[in-house]
Order: structure tokens, then sequence, then C-alpha cells
């Protein structure tokens, strides 16, 4: 009974930390090769909304801000983006990657590596978890 127990824990363990480290991995690949890609300018938050949202029965929070940079090619850019990080405020500067074709198209370089940072780390971790939880359960 005790390695059935021992495999419902440590295969989701194993799957899911896979699945989160692929996706991190993933992402920090998209945002390499969007680096090869895109032009780097510094961006301002001009405005910043954090509305209260009713979604399937539970109160959640989202907040946009307007951000707002320059290109060579167009001028001053406003774009609204949706914000995951509660500690933004109006003024804050922002390294935004922009293309060149289309410059309404922006990413935010740090936000996104930390995000995707993160999922490779806790992918680690429950992987890591996994195995471990697994050796320790043949060991008995």
């Amino acid at each position: 009974m005790k390695t059935i127990h021992s495999q419902l824990i440590a295969i989701p363990l194993l799957v899911v930390g896979v699945c989160l480290f692929l996706g991190g991995v993933a992402g920090l690949g998209s945002l390499y090769m969007a680096s090869k890609d895109c032009e780097s300018t510094t961006g301002v938050v001009k405005k910043y909304d954090r509305k209260r949202v009713y979604r399937h029965r539970k109160i959640r929070y989202e907040s946009t801000m307007l951000v707002s940079y320059s290109t060579p090619k167009y001028g001053e850019m406003h774009v609204y983006k949706k914000s995951h990080c509660p500690f933004r405020e109006v003024g804050d500067e922002l390294t935004v990657w922009y293309d060149r074709n289309r410059p309404e198209a922006i990413r935010l370089p740090v936000s996104e590596s930390i995000l995707f940072g993160t999922l490779v780390v806790f992918g680690v971790l429950c992987t890591y978890g996994g195995i471990c939880y697994r050796k320790a359960t043949k060991n008995e």
C-alpha cells in the first residue's frame, strides 16, 4: 500500500515539476529570441489602474498601466499593458522591447524574466522533491 501512496505523490510532483520547468525554459527562450529582433528603450508608467473584478464567484484584482515610450520612427507611443507586479506606481521607468515593424507590440523583459525564472525554479524544486520522495519510499 505504501508504494501506491508514494507513487500517487511522486508521479504528480514529477509531472508538475517537468511542466513548470519546460514552461519556464520555453518562456526564457522566447525572451531570448525577442532580444535579437526587438529594439530596447525606456518607458514610463503614465497611468496605473487597479480594479476589482468579480469572476467565477471570486473577487479578483486587475491592474492595467499606460506605458509611454519613444521610438525613432514613430515618435512617442502609448500602450496599455496588464501589470502583474503589485508594486508599480505612476512614474516608474521600465525597460521596454518593441518590434520595429509593430511598435505597439511591446515586451517587458524584467517582468517576464522574473516570471519565467520563477517557473524554472519551482519546476526544479518539484522535480527534485518528486525524485527524493520516490527514492525515500523505495528504500523503506
